[in-house]
């Protein structure tokens, strides 16, 4: 009887399965390096490493890359209630080829200076159809500015404390003429003058969800409102006036 491959097998399978002996205590765990998880010290200026401020996360405005809208990102903005993270001055609107100024380089969202700028274009074309000529600039606010609505004392925040508003209070051609609200607007308009601003406001309602203008009362009778501020609970109901 040949016992000789079993015992060979028994051999190597030993060879590659050392028997584990049950050990009274587990191992002690080894000392702690020296140094291990210590906050390293900030490098000092002059030393060969750069010392770099901490990082403003801000939000890229793809109509101010595209140029769409020129302007400025100016730093996030907070101010109470008010205040806005990724701010944009915005110094001129491309529509239709070339670039339209605003006087007043207001500051405020990506999306509602993208808006501005299509609401722009309409009426741009607008003025090239009825009046044989272009919009050359645009009369505006400030863009951003931290109050309540309307100027109260008590209530809730503006949009332009937001940044999500522009007031309009003329547009000037570029044959010369300023169309402007508080002398141009009429509730019946005749002149072609009237029949413009009732033409940009209307044009606005399609874009904006807010859109006051002197019909809506005593405080806008000299400039036209937009903004896109949420109305109603699913945020599209619009308010035209």
């Amino acid at each position: 009887m040949n016992f000789s491959r079993p015992i060979a097998a028994f051999a190597v399978a030993a060879l590659l399965c050392p028997p584990v002996f049950a050990q009274d205590q587990p191992p002690l765990p080894q000392p702690r390096p020296e140094g291990l998880g210590e906050a390293e010290a900030a490098p000092e200026p002059g030393d060969g490493a750069e010392v770099s401020a901490d990082r403003i996360y801000q939000a890229a405005c793809p109509a101010l890359l595209s140029g769409r809208i020129v302007g400025d990102m100016v730093p996030p903005i907070a101010d109470g209630d008010c205040g806005l993270q990724s701010p944009i001055a915005v110094g001129a609107l491309m529509i239709n080829g070339r670039e339209i100024a605003l006087s007043g380089a207001p500051v405020t969202t990506c999306a509602m200076a993208t808006t501005l700028a299509d609401w722009a274009e309409a009426v741009d074309a607008y003025a090239g159809a009825a009046l044989d000529t272009q919009v050359e600039s645009l009369s505006t606010g400030p863009g951003y500015t931290c109050r309540l609505r309307n100027g109260a004392e008590t209530g809730f925040v503006s949009e332009h404390g937001l940044g999500n508003a522009v007031d309009i209070t003329a547009i000037i051609l570029a044959n010369g003429e300023s169309i402007a609200v508080l002398d141009d607007w009429s509730a019946t308009p005749v002149l072609d003058a009237a029949k413009f601003l009732g033409f940009a406001h209307g044009a606005a309602c399609g874009r904006f969800t807010t859109v006051l203008g002197p019909a809506a009362n005593a405080d806008h009778e000299d400039h036209f409102h937009f903004d896109l501020g949420c109305h109603g609970q699913s945020c599209t109901a619009q308010i035209c006036e």
